[in-house]
């Protein structure tokens, strides 16, 4: 017990901010950050705009001081907080971070905010646009001609008085005409004929066809001198692009363990991916299971073909038109996969997991292959 007029003493603890570390070296909690510059970083899939703009789903630099404690960017668009989009840094040093560019993101301030709750003191204004449409890669063999691709078969010729010519596309293994068009032509101006894959019985075997002019018109008109009058034409490429394994073991195939619904076919990270079918895109994206996906209903099928485990997103997206052989990715192992490889299905209507019905798609993979 204290007796009367006793002084007591009572201890204050002195807080000493962290930043204040000792000189035998305490680690301190760094300034704020400060960001110096910001710039686009190009990508084969999101190339930069010439006014150095950033792009929505590309890649995005900031270069800086103290930045080694970042965890998010803020995208600050428009004022207020309603269209605000973080995003966690992929890269993170001491002089510099990189970012994806979120989907969302508009043009506006952007802010770098650390573990530690401190923002850079002074916003960055940046531009944000749309990524500009690639132009699609044909990635189909060159000398062939396919369904639904980029390249029609074209026949060009000149007549020496006006006439209508017969021209008759002619199928070589049998000698049948599938198909016939009359011309009317004038001298000095050659006449085209342009063939979209359609017979007069609205089918086509794969193999070597020849235009030929036939009937009264064939002693008044030949060939232009750089003409093709004979090609080779197929239904679909093989949508590996590069050297390939059609399965290791029983499991890469149809049926396989894991109720397998198609066939791994295994190449290097990277190689091309082509549209083996034209068609419309019915889904592009990103599932956990099979990784970056696209899904195409086939042009003048009833299939669905399926592709999974590309190595970053499609190229190309949902809705869209896309030729036989465009390239649509490049073999990965996104999603739920061990080795780059494609994961490949084919659906029969209504579409896959539309009440189709998934079928071994490796007859079909091995005659693709086997002539492209």
């Amino acid at each position: 017990m204290l007796g009367r007029g006793a002084v007591v003493m009572i201890g204050v603890a002195t807080l000493v901010p962290a930043a204040a570390a000792s000189p035998t070296g305490g680690a301190g909690i760094p300034d704020d950050p400060r960001v110096r510059a910001l710039s686009c970083v190009a990508t084969a899939q999101r190339p930069c705009p010439a006014d150095g703009a950033l792009v929505r789903g590309g890649k995005v630099k900031v270069e800086g001081s103290e930045l080694q404690a970042s965890t998010a960017l803020i995208f600050r668009g428009r004022r207020g907080r309603r269209d605000d989009v973080r995003v966690k840094p992929r890269k993170v040093e001491e002089g510099g971070i990189e970012a994806n560019v979120p989907r969302r993101a508009r043009s506006g301030p952007v802010v770098v905010v650390n573990r530690f709750g401190a923002t850079t003191r002074a916003a960055r204004h940046v531009a944000v646009k749309a990524a500009a449409r690639p132009e699609p890669i044909d990635a189909a063999p060159g000398g062939k001609f396919f369904f639904a691709g980029r390249s029609k078969p074209t026949f060009t010729f000149q007549v020496g008085r006006a006439v209508t010519a017969q021209v008759e596309l002619v199928r070589e293994s049998d000698g049948a005409v599938v198909r016939a068009w009359d011309v009317p032509a004038e001298p000095g101006r050659p006449a085209e004929i342009r063939w979209d894959g359609k017979t007069v019985d609205g089918g086509v075997q794969n193999g070597r066809y020849r235009f030929r002019i036939a009937g009264d018109a064939a002693t008044a008109a030949s060939p232009a001198p750089d003409a093709q009058a004979d090609f080779a034409y197929f239904d679909h490429v093989f949508p590996i692009r590069g050297r390939h394994n059609m399965g290791y073991t029983d499991t890469n195939n149809f049926g396989g363990g894991r109720n397998h619904k198609g066939q791994d076919m295994f190449a290097a990270c990277g190689t091309r991916l082509a549209a083996a079918r034209g068609g419309r895109v019915k889904f592009a994206g990103y599932h956990s299971a099979a990784g970056n996906y696209v899904v195409i209903d086939g042009a003048g099928t009833d299939v669905d073909y399926v592709y999974m485990h590309l190595r970053s997103a499609p190229l190309v997206r949902t809705g869209q038109r896309v030729f036989t052989g465009q390239q649509i990715g490049e073999v990965g192992e996104t999603g739920r996969a061990t080795g780059c490889h494609l994961h490949f299905e084919m659906w029969s209507a209504p579409g896959w997991y539309d009440g189709g019905a998934a079928f071994d798609p490796l007859p079909h993979l091995q005659a693709w292959d086997a002539y492209s």
